[in-house]
């Protein structure tokens, strides 16, 4: 690979960190979605007086706050890579300023930032 050929897959990646960065400013949602599907079938014939479809309430009330832990913990993954993907990018822009050779180290760099970014897009698409 050449030099120039480097810095422009370098630049690339930079400017897939500044935008999966950009849309991270976007505000996630903070409750759970409204759950929806058949009851527990532990409870099915029990004849509690639920309708088909109903989900107790305390079910409900810990489904809710499982999936925010899950999505408050994703959101932490996601900022974090984030942060390091940032990071490892700034490091590359002051090499390429410099007008440095590319390194061994560089191009591990340049490979774990594009692994971030497409973690990190992965995760914001399941989000």
């Amino acid at each position: 690979m050449s030099v120039r050929g480097f810095w422009q897959r370098v630049m690339l990646v930079l400017v897939g960190a500044g935008a999966i960065s950009a849309s991270l400013g976007m505000q996630f949602p903070s409750s759970g979605a409204p759950i929806t599907g058949a009851s527990n079938p532990a409870d099915a014939g029990l004849g509690r007086g639920r309708m088909d479809g109903e989900v107790p309430y305390a079910t409900r009330e810990m489904q809710d706050h499982q999936l925010k832990k899950l999505r408050e913990e994703h959101q932490k993954q996601v900022f974090s890579d984030t942060a390091r993907m940032l990071a490892l990018a700034a490091v590359l822009k002051e090499d390429a300023d410099k007008g440095a050779k590319p390194t061994p180290d560089t191009l591990k760099d340049v490979d774990e930032i594009a692994k971030l970014a497409k973690r990190v897009s992965e995760r914001i698409k399941t989000q």
